[in-house]
């Protein structure tokens, strides 16, 4: 495959964003998650069961893969003769910079929150299980655009918050991609995410190259 400079990303299109779901609900449909442009182009959300995170700082998500290896050797020549993935997780970590009652909820699950008169009350209060829910993040640039669906996240870490003056507020956590069990091809397989891109580098040549 040649070199092809229209094939270098740069990810941030207005349209980009992060969706989820409320925590407890089930998880919605795959299949049924739209493109995000539909043919008219115009944008497509995820869907009704999720809300939109809003804006992120200009650094954008940064999507991590954690891997451990395990090396086992052999006497002989002290030679890898094995190795095995122990650990293999899947992380997003954003920077929201909207207090929204949707950024709100990431950062304080289980708390209790009432609204009277339009003022807004949170309980802030130990958290007792995971807060699992679905994710999308929909990456834009120009015409070309990516969305990620994560089947199963739950926020694994949380930054500090700084409330400095003259600066900007935000709201930084780790997202964690769950192992969610999924029909492939008619086979159950355990599914980190998936990615679905109108990228026409992303096509594989036929027949398919890799094994």
């Amino acid at each position: 495959m040649a070199k092809d400079t229209a094939n270098a990303r740069a990810w941030y299109g207005f349209d980009s964003g992060l969706w989820v779901t409320l925590p407890g609900e089930p998880m919605p449909d795959l299949d049924e998650i739209p493109d995000v442009y539909g043919e008219a182009g115009v944008f497509q959300s995820p869907g009704e069961a999720f809300y939109e995170v809003g804006w992120l700082s200009e650094d954008g998500p940064t999507q991590g893969r954690n891997r451990t290896v395990e090396r086992f050797r052999g006497w002989q020549g002290n030679s890898i003769v094995r190795t095995a993935v122990t650990e293999d997780d899947h992380t997003f970590q954003i920077q929201a910079l909207e207090d929204n009652w949707v950024v709100a909820s990431l950062r304080y699950p289980d708390s209790v929150v009432t609204t009277t008169a339009g003022i807004t009350r949170t309980v802030v209060q130990q958290q007792s299980g995971e807060d699992v829910r679905t994710g999308v993040l929909d990456l834009v640039d120009g015409g070309i655009w990516k969305r990620i669906l994560i089947p199963n996240l739950v926020v694994d870490e949380m930054g500090d918050t700084s409330h400095t003056a003259g600066e900007l507020t935000f709201y930084e956590m780790t997202l964690l991609a769950k192992v969610t069990s999924l029909s492939v091809d008619g086979v159950v397989r355990g599914v980190s995410l998936i990615e679905v891109t109108n990228n026409p580098a992303a096509i594989r040549p036929t027949p398919d190259p890799t094994p």
